[in-house]
């Protein structure tokens, strides 16, 4: 039978209850020396701050020489082998593993660390782990101090709530989420290879600014791409509902938020529905078709997704004035014009109207003036095609990882108490 200080899964071998403990009660936690009016060097010992800590990777680009690195390191220590660094600054929690004996130092007040390689309670890999359980991220987020920096300090981290086994049971926890972090990375990695992969065939795919042809074709097309503007090639260019609307529960209304990666994102438990009445009010005069082009216009500048009525299957949704629609004329495809809004020529344009307007996003009046350079319909089609295929895969690989995300949760909250 499951205790009241067990976790609901454990691996086969492992009863009893868990123990309570404070965190600094099981691990000496560290704060660092400030360094300041220091010489840095090109190559050296890494002087971690919080920024430099990403997906248990150090990103870091300052160091400090050797002899400055024993300095202060003689005074107040400095992580070992086997450590756990967790940011105390900025965006705090976030953590790094580290299993090498490379020296580092990190910036005093911005990064904490627990000396696991020392402790014969907690073991690195295990406490890495927990640091992404319910139990510490909800105790982090209320112990956290300031309004647009936070500061997660020394006395708040000695006094975190830790449930604890013994060393053989943490290090077959830890060793089973850090596989699962491995495959994300990985999985992460090929998606960020794919996205690069498409950002190059869409700069050689499209002419440059002042040309008239692309690096790259398929075989059989010549001659000039016409240059013009993007109100001369559309039949409709709308932005969403600029009214206020009541609570209902006929149809989604949506934002940029809702356009990421290429896809509609529609989350049925938080995203707001409104009534038959204002769902009907929004479309008067239009109403989507298949294959809209959707261009994120205020926020996040430049997201794109092309609507299709499978997606949304019965679903009925309208946007806010943060979404854009653009629907071609006849002598344009939706796929390419999708594809050429993504490239780098149209976005740079984009991000400099958001750069010029006192809200930081993009009036229709300036999307209209976009300007593009387009081909023939047929040549249009194979271009539109091929990146769509990359897209697809892309999504794919998204899923994937989203699917894999979800996964670590869903075992974060049934394998700590």
């Amino acid at each position: 039978m499951r205790g009241k200080n067990s976790p609901e899964i454990r691996f086969p071998g492992f009863g009893g209850e868990w123990e309570q403990m404070k965190l600094g009660e099981v691990v000496e936690i560290k704060d660092s020396a400030r360094i300041s009016n220091t010489l840095w060097v090109s190559k050296g010992v890494p002087y971690l701050r919080s920024s430099d800590l990403a997906n248990d990777e150090i990103v870091g680009e300052l160091f400090i020489s050797d002899e400055t690195y024993q300095s202060y390191k003689d005074k107040t220590g400095a992580p070992e082998k086997d450590d756990v660094l967790f940011t105390s600054g900025g965006k705090v929690g976030v953590t790094y593993h580290k299993i090498d004996d490379n020296p580092v130092y990190v910036q005093g007040g911005s990064i904490l660390y627990a000396k696991t390689s020392t402790s014969n309670k907690l073991s690195g890999i295990y406490l890495k782990a927990f640091f992404s359980s319910p139990t510490m991220t909800k105790y982090i987020e209320g112990a956290s101090t300031g309004l647009t920096i936070k500061h997660f300090t020394l006395k708040p981290a000695n006094a975190a709530p830790i449930f604890i086994s013994s060393l053989k049971e943490q290090n077959k926890i830890g060793e089973f989420f850090k596989q699962i972090d491995d495959t994300i990375a990985f999985h992460q990695q090929e998606l960020t290879t794919l996205k690069q992969t498409k950002q190059g065939f869409l700069q050689k795919m499209f002419p440059k600014e002042g040309e008239s042809v692309p690096e790259v074709r398929f075989p059989g097309f010549t001659g000039d791409w016409e240059k013009r503007e993007l109100k001369d090639v559309v039949d409709l260019l709308k932005d969403g509902t600029h009214g206020t609307h009541k609570d209902g529960k006929e149809a989604f209304l949506l934002s940029a938020k809702n356009i990421k990666n290429g896809q509609i994102i529609i989350d049925e438990l938080t995203d707001r529905k409104i009534s038959s009445d204002d769902y009907n009010s929004i479309f008067k005069n239009y109403g989507l078709m298949d294959q809209d082009l959707l261009i994120t216009i205020v926020g996040t500048i430049g997201q794109t997704a092309l609507y299709t009525e499978n997606i949304t299957n019965t679903t009925k949704i309208a946007f806010q004035r943060s979404v854009a629609i653009v629907r071609g004329n006849k002598d344009v495809n939706q796929i390419f014009l999708k594809s050429i809004v993504d490239s780098n020529h149209v976005q740079k344009q984009l991000k400099q109207s958001a750069s010029m307007s006192a809200q930081a996003g993009v009036y229709l009046g300036d999307l209209a003036k976009l300007t593009m350079s387009i081909p023939k319909l047929s040549e249009q089609i194979k271009i539109g095609n091929f990146i769509k295929q990359l897209d697809d895969i892309i999504a794919l690989h998204q899923r994937e990882l989203d699917a894999l995300k979800e996964t670590k949760k869903a075992f974060l909250q049934k394998m700590f108490v």
